[in-house]
């Protein structure tokens, strides 16, 4: 049986070990999101642009360009909006968030007309359906 002396040095002991190691919790990973993200390829005879409307930058920023610079930025997901300049187009976004489902969403783009909020919601419902179907990259 150990003695009253032999055991608080030993629990003495024990405890000095165990606050000298350096024992640290591992944070949560924080997701990061960027909520505003526009995507455009360069205008084309099927991907025509509003007259008049440019972009902010001279250069296409697309989802080739995002997909490393989100890596190097540390950013988990982004919302994609569509821009402006190519109309109410929503299916380059739609693409990238197919192609890469835990990377992007898409806030879509609708118009006002009634027969254009249709067609829309027909998108809508066509991307949903071939969400889960492999197809190319548009570039």
């Amino acid at each position: 049986m150990m003695s009253r002396r032999q055991f608080v040095s030993t629990t003495l002991a024990a405890g000095v070990a165990l606050t000298s190691q350096k024992t640290t919790a591992q944070p949560a990973k924080r997701t990061i999101v960027d909520a505003q993200v526009h995507l455009w390829k360069a205008e084309s005879e099927d991907w025509k642009w509003v007259p008049g409307m440019k972009p902010q930058m001279p250069e296409p920023f697309t989802i080739a360009k995002l997909v490393p610079l989100m890596d190097q930025a540390g950013v988990d997901r982004v919302v994609i909006v569509p821009p402006s300049w190519p109309g109410d187009r929503n299916d380059y976004g739609l693409d990238a968030a197919h192609h890469y489902p835990n990377h992007f969403a898409v806030m879509g783009r609708i118009p006002a007309s009634e027969s254009a909020i249709r067609d829309a919601a027909a998108e809508v419902e066509g991307a949903a359906r071939n969400a889960r179907r492999p197809r190319q990259l548009q570039q």
